[in-house]
Formats: structure tokens, C-alpha cells, sequence
């Protein structure tokens, strides 16, 4: 499963630098359709981004803990 953990590590840096992204103030199209994002202003997309880094750290530690159970 060490493999898996390597994917999980990649795919936390890519909801990383979504979430920077986000954080940044900049809209994301994809999101946008849905009638929770509709209407966001620039801080609200803050506050999106803030949320989606934080939930990217415990994507991290699950794939850190995997690298070294190499479960």
C-alpha cells in the first residue's frame, strides 16, 4: 500500500494548492453551478480555500502514516 500513500500525498498537495488557490480570492467555474458557492464574494471564497487547506492537512498525516505503517 505504500503506492496508495504516495497517491494520497499527491492528491493532498493538489487540494492544497486548490485551496490556496481559493484562499487567494479566486473563483473556481466548477464550483460555482452549485447553490452553495453561488453569489460568493471575495471572502467567502477565503473562507472556502481556508477550509479545503485545513481538510488537506488531514489528508497528509493519513497518507504520512501510511508511508511509514507502509500498511
Amino acid at each position: 500500500m505504500n503506492g496508495f500513500s504516495i497517491l494520497m500525498f499527491i492528491f493532498a498537495t493538489c487540494v492544497l494548492l486548490t485551496g490556496f488557490y481559493m484562499y487567494k480570492g479566486h473563483k473556481i467555474g466548477l464550483l460555482e453551478w452549485r447553490a452553495a458557492f453561488k453569489g460568493l464574494n471575495k471572502e467567502g471564497w477565503k473562507n472556502v480555500g481556508k477550509w479545503t487547506m485545513i481538510t488537506s492537512i488531514f489528508i497528509y498525516i493519513i497518507s504520512i502514516i501510511g508511508l511509514f505503517l507502509d500498511i
